[in-house]
């Protein structure tokens, strides 16, 4: 996509709160300004050092102030230790700041982000992602940087110019030191014992696999390149040409090889992948897991309390659901089991071809268009950019979840993108998909993420980070919020399909928790899953080898979301006639990523 990345302006104006602009009361402007700097330099020194997750955002070298959109990330041993030492220097900078210069929420913001960065900082083992989060395995078959890389230079890298076709291409070139650091990673975790379960590596092969499969001038990193140039239109044909041909020599020279290399490391290790599910099995894997509650899921629970607590949740939902089959006619046999029953009936299937497809991407527009009709009851801000729908690229498909999200070019010149996942069609019945829309576009995802990255008097890391428990929790929220709306109410399927979305996500805390904490096999987990949510076997399968390449993501969803409700609910009750909800929304998406203790001492302060 030939997106423009935003301006310098911008990056000068980092550092400080709308609540706390320099020269506000309080404030020296001269130290404010001094902050605002140091701001500004860590936020391209991550951007450096995490190269792609720029190009990811839309940025440019002249936003960052450096070359980077021809420049590769680095994922080994060595570069995991850098990358923790600047961080720690960069917190250790904001400490020696003078006194009130910065407003207390923007410092709180960093301090958070910064945490998220450094990781289990005592855990050497896993890697640091495109986005600066501590994952445990660097193959893996959902987000490995052998995935993302692609994915990033297929869908957000520009092309707009010569020079930026020069770019990517250079980072073909450099395609070789990416596999090489990835494969350093995973071999020196795995001589010390820590090495991912089975399935994790067996569907990382499917991808890598895959990648190598189509001729090399039909791959997608060479059309969508070639597709940049045709769209700027600013490229001789002459030119052109020739950069077709260095793509194509490039993939059969360094691209592919780099690929099958990579293929062969993992099958020749697969013999020492672990069979048991959970992180636990790994060296420190106790504390890996513990470190993924705190900073995945920003909980100070123990995983015995998010156990219960998921169980507990089940047992509410399943019961909520009945009642719902029950008015439907559907009196007998399990939960689950009447909903898989339902979700084979063909009413409400597609038809497994490109036209039932393309019906169901129509279908998923139609849908979230209705919901855009409706914001202004709600939302006293909305985003200025829209949000389109796409499918999964087939050679991610495997591996992928059901639907995702990307947010806005950094410079808002472009519409957010719902990815949905089409492999299994017969497991796409559409009383589950108004929801899913509803989490992935508005009001959950886009509406969120466009609304923080639009805010440009905070600084570049906070407006772009990815605080898991608030933005997946927002998006759960957003969920029952849709039904608040009424959108339900002349579709009992739909509303059935919204409680098993729900019942999804108080699962995860039972089998996240069982897997990685009480040590259940991955088939336990799966059972228990596909039995409890009449959900699909390939979908249930895949969540949860998910959850296993995953240790405790999947439990940011449930937890932020009861979060936001008890924050809700405490408003309410303070405010009493006074809440308006309208404006609740307003103050929690102001806020911006957070912490869920710092959402509520801000919501707290609001009601005050």
């Amino acid at each position: 996509m030939s997106y423009r990345g935003i301006t310098s302006s911008l990056l000068l104006a980092v550092g400080l709160s709308a609540c706390g602009a320099a020269g506000d009361k309080g404030q020296d402007p001269a130290t404010s300004a001094v902050a605002a700097d140091m701001l500004k330099q860590q936020a391209t020194q991550v951007m450096r050092l995490r190269s792609l997750n720029a190009t990811r955002l839309g940025l440019t070298d002249e936003d960052v102030g450096a070359r980077v959109n021809d420049a590769m990330d680095a994922f080994g041993s060595a570069h995991m230790r850098e990358w923790r030492r600047n961080i720690r220097s960069m917190r250790s900078d904001l400490d020696k700041l003078p006194a009130g210069s910065i407003d207390p929420l923007t410092r709180a913001a960093m301090d958070d982000i910064y945490a998220v960065y450094l990781g289990g900082s005592e855990i050497p083992f896993g890697y640091i992602d495109i986005q600066g989060r501590h994952r445990p395995y660097v193959i893996n078959q959902i987000d490995q940087p052998l995935q993302e890389v692609p994915r990033i230079m297929v869908n957000f890298q520009r092309v707009a110019t010569a020079e930026d076709a020069a770019d990517y291409l250079r980072r073909m070139w450099a395609i070789t030191s990416l596999v090489d650091s990835v494969l350093g990673k995973f071999n020196a975790d795995a001589d010390a014992g820590w090495i991912p379960p089975r399935p994790v590596l067996e569907g990382a092969l499917v991808y890598l696999d895959n990648f190598t499969t189509p001729a090399p001038e039909e791959h997608e990193l060479v059309t969508s390149l070639l597709a940049g140039v045709d769209e700027a239109g600013q490229i001789s044909t002459e030119q052109r040409e020739q950069i077709r041909q260095e793509a194509i020599a490039l993939m059969m020279r360094v691209v592919y090889p780099a690929y099958l290399n990579a293929a062969r490391t993992v099958r020749l290790r697969l013999p020492e992948a672990r069979t048991e599910a959970g992180i636990w099995a790994q060296p420190l894997g106790a504390k890996f897991y513990a470190h993924s509650i705190r900073h995945e899921a920003l909980s100070d629970k123990s995983a015995e309390e998010i156990h219960r607590l998921g169980l507990a949740e089940v047992k509410r939902i399943l019961a909520e659901m009945d009642r719902g089959l029950k008015a439907q006619g559907l009196a007998t046999a399990s939960v689950g089991e009447r909903m898989s029953k339902l979700a084979s009936e063909q009413r409400f299937l597609f038809e497994d071809s490109a036209t039932g497809r393309e019906r169901l991407i129509v279908k998923l527009n139609a849908t979230a268009g209705s919901m855009q009709a409706r914001l202004p009851q709600y939302f006293g801000r909305l985003p200025e950019q829209g949000v389109v729908i796409r499918p999964v690229p087939a050679e991610r498909e495997a591996g992928a979840a059901g639907g995702s999200y990307d947010g806005p070019p950094a410079d808002g010149s472009g519409p957010g993108t719902f990815w949905i996942n089409l492999r299994d069609m017969d497991d796409l019945p559409w009383f589950r998909l108004p929801t899913l829309t509803y989490h992935e576009t508005v009001p959950g995802h886009h509406l969120q993420v466009a609304l923080a990255r639009s805010q440009r008097s905070r600084p570049m890391l906070w407006r772009f980070s990815s605080n898991s428990a608030y933005s997946e929790g927002w998006a759960l929220y957003a969920e029952l919020l849709a039904a608040e709306m009424g959108v339900y109410e002349s579709d009992p399927y739909a509303d059935l399909g919204r409680l098993q979305a729900e019942l999804f996500r108080a699962v995860r805390l039972v089998v996240d928790t069982g897997m990685h904490e009480m040590r259940w096999t991955r088939e336990q987990a799966i059972d228990y899953m596909q039995s409890t949510t009449g959900r699909g076997e390939v979908d249930v399968t895949a969540e949860i080898q998910r959850y296993m390449a995953w240790p405790g993501q999947a439990l940011s969803y449930k937890l932020g979301m009861i979060e936001i409700l008890d924050i809700r609910a405490n408003a309410r009750a303070r405010l009493g006639e006074a809440f308006d909800l309208k404006v609740f929304h307003d103050k929690v998406l102001a806020t911006g990523p957070v912490s869920m203790p710092l959402l509520r001492e801000q919501l707290a302060g609001w009601t005050e």
